[in-house]
């Protein structure tokens, strides 16, 4: 189990190396979801004060651009990586068994689109390209997923009800966070890097009647750190928010 109080705490940059495999099928997302978990990793640590310097043994991918996938600061074999990042990585992700020497390694299930996921060029246009974001973060990272048209559609469509609620709620008096629910929400992603717990969190907020907008608004937003999903977008838009009072 990924701890990241025990294992990735410290002082200095945090060398991380993303072992993403390249792929001929278009439908195969395990090299976009081990950077996706990279990133949501990277995230986590810099939350807590950390510096992290990146690297990714493939080339830039306009697929991790989409979905919102922060650049590597150094692309190659792991021994370049080690050489522009001034020192081996101490943490590594990849969807093998990893053969290096030193440093942790979390391994990341594989992704895979089935065929109805990508058949409709229109609605996939439509599409937030942040919704197969929300999608993969719904599931353990160790475990495999099949991502389906229908799927990514109720992700796009969860994430636009998010970002608006989140608008509505940015209009209320700011509240201080709930401190029992940030509590639940920080030992899940510190122990195991458990986005799906999260993300039932933020569900389970989100219908709370007992709990102000502006806390609604504070949690989110600070969650989104690490979540990297946008939820402040459509903050001072024109919308409607009787529904979220």
């Amino acid at each position: 189990m990924l701890s990241i109080v025990d294992d990735l705490a410290g002082f200095g940059p945090l060398r991380m190396c993303a072992h993403a495999p390249s792929a001929d099928d278009p439908d195969d997302l395990t090299g976009l979801r081990v950077l996706l978990v990279a990133d949501v990793l990277a995230r986590l640590v810099e939350l807590r004060g950390r510096t992290i310097l990146m690297g990714w043994t493939c080339p830039p991918a306009a697929a991790a651009d989409a979905a919102g996938i922060r650049p590597a600061d150094a692309h190659g074999t792991p021994e370049e990586i080690a050489e522009a990042l001034g020192g081996p990585p101490a943490v590594h992700l990849t969807s093998r068994t990893y053969e290096g020497a030193g440093g942790l390694s979390l391994h990341i299930g594989a992704a895979a689109a089935r065929g109805d996921a990508d058949q409709n060029a229109d609605q996939n246009a439509d599409r937030d390209a942040l919704a197969l974001r929300l999608l993969l973060l719904g599931h353990p990272h160790h475990e495999p997923v099949e991502v389906t048209g229908e799927a990514v559609d109720a992700a796009d469509e969860k994430l636009a009800n998010w970002r608006k609620a989140v608008a509505a709620w940015a209009e209320e008096p700011s509240k201080a966070m709930p401190a029992d629910f940030v509590e639940r929400a920080r030992a899940a992603l510190e122990n195991g890097l458990g986005t799906p717990a999260v993300l039932r969190l933020l569900d389970g907020l989100e219908a709370a009647v007992d709990v102000p907008g502006g806390a609604k608004f504070e949690t989110f937003a600070h969650l989104d750190r690490v979540l990297g999903l946008e939820i402040v977008r459509d903050v001072g838009r024109s919308h409607s928010a009787e529904v979220y009072r």
